[in-house]
Formats: C-alpha cells, sequence, structure tokens
C-alpha cells in the first residue's frame, strides 16, 4: 500500500491526522493542558477511519475488525491514561487489549514466520535493561509493567515479521512506552524525555495499521480462494 493507490478520502483523513497529532503534540509541549485533552481522544479514532476508508475497498471488511479494535483500544488507553490513579492501570490494561488484537493479525498475516532470532535477542535485551533501570522505581506499578511491557515486546518482535513500516512501528511503540515506564521510576536519561512518547507512539499506530492493511487478503485473493473450481478432476 502507497499514498498513490489510496482512495483520495483515505488521503484527506491520513492529512488530518498528521495535523492532529502535530496539533496535540505542541499544545501539550506548549503547555497548554485542556487543549490536549480534546485532541488526545481524536487521535486513534481518526486513525481507525483512516484504516477502515483504505481497507474496505480493498479487503474483506472481516479482516479489518482486528487493526481496528486495536487501534480503538489504543484509543480507549490514551483517554483511560488522561485519568490518575486506577486509571493507569485501566490505560495500560486497553493497551494490552490493544496488542492482543495486534498480534491477532499479526497472525492471520503470517507475520511471526518472519521473525529472525537476532530481533528476538535484540528485544530480550532490551526488556531486560528497561527492567533493571525502573525495577526499583516502580513500586506497586512493577507487577503491571513487566506484565504489560512483556506483551509490548512480544508485539514488537511479531512486527518485525511485518513489511517495514511494521517493524519500524512496533520499535517505536517499544520506545515510547519504555520512555513512559522510565518516567515513572522517576529514570531521567535524556533531558526532556517526555517529550520522545507522544510523536513516537503516533508514528507507531499509524505504521502498524498501514503495515496490517498491506498483510490483509484482498476481495480478489479471497473470491478466488472461496470460488469452486472447475478444473476436472
Amino acid at each position: 500500500m502507497t499514498i498513490k493507490t489510496l482512495p483520495p478520502v483515505a488521503r484527506c483523513v491520513a492529512a488530518a491526522y498528521a495535523l492532529l497529532c502535530l496539533a496535540h503534540i505542541a499544545l501539550s509541549d506548549g503547555g497548554v493542558q485542556v487543549a490536549g485533552w480534546i485532541t488526545k481522544p481524536m487521535l486513534m479514532p481518526v486513525l481507525a477511519v483512516f484504516t477502515w476508508l483504505a481497507g474496505r475497498a480493498a479487503v474483506e471488511r472481516p479482516a479489518l475488525r482486528l487493526p481496528l479494535a486495536g487501534i480503538l483500544f489504543g484509543g480507549a488507553g490514551d483517554t483511560a491514561l488522561m485519568g490518575e490513579g486506577i486509571w493507569f492501570i485501566v490505560g495500560m490494561g486497553c493497551f494490552a487489549i490493544g496488542h492482543l488484537c495486534y498480534l491477532a493479525a499479526m497472525r492471520q498475516r503470517g507475520a511471526h514466520r518472519g521473525v529472525r532470532r537476532a530481533t528476538v535477542a535484540g528485544y530480550a535485551v532490551v526488556w531486560v535493561v528497561l527492567l533493571v533501570l525502573t525495577w526499583s522505581g516502580l513500586g506497586d506499578l512493577l507487577v503491571p509493567v513487566i506484565a504489560y511491557s512483556l506483551l509490548l515486546v512480544t508485539m514488537a518482535v511479531v512486527a518485525s515479521g511485518l513489511p517495514r513500516p511494521g517493524a519500524i512501528g512496533g520499535a517505536l511503540f517499544v520506545i515510547s512506552d519504555g520512555f513512559i515506564a522510565l518516567s515513572l521510576a522517576n529514570v531521567q536519561l535524556l533531558p526532556h524525555q517526555s517529550w520522545i512518547v507522544m510523536p513516537t507512539y503516533v508514528v507507531a499506530q499509524f505504521l502498524l495499521a498501514v503495515a496490517l492493511l498491506g498483510g490483509l487478503p484482498s476481495r480478489e485473493a479471497t473470491r478466488s480462494t472461496s470460488a469452486p473450481s472447475t478444473t476436472a478432476p
């Protein structure tokens, strides 16, 4: 899937998503919290609309359900994370369900067959290093973060078997959530590291959506495999 092959209306929604992301990042980093609260819950619904419009003409609609569910659970997580206390756990749970949806969609595409051992080893090292850095500072969040981060890294590993946009999207998701974990543990690796979270996240979600769309069975392929054979035995 390329920009040229997208329906015009899907291109417009993709542009709207990009502008909304830029607006949210600029408003949030500029300290305009009220405006940021308005734009953040809109991000994933707009991306879901793009995914629907980009995929509905080319693929069977049931094949869109898992990618759309993953995106929308991410949107629910975005909204929950705007709260405090228990809402952080709720948000993490929403993202975890979203990752499970992505993993199921990737399995449909056969992405797991393209994963390399070196990639598994590399992500394992990243996961262990992240836990070492945050272990003492997470407090009551330690167990939920361990469980969620393992699922996140698993998603990124399997995403490495997708075309390049999906592999990059999985890696960016790990970077984004990794910096959230570091901030929760009061670990400062980089100046203004919180600024990294949203740009990497919104790009990750878009790239995963594009990669999953590209791997879905087309209407023509579905029809050809389901049509009865006319070849004589």
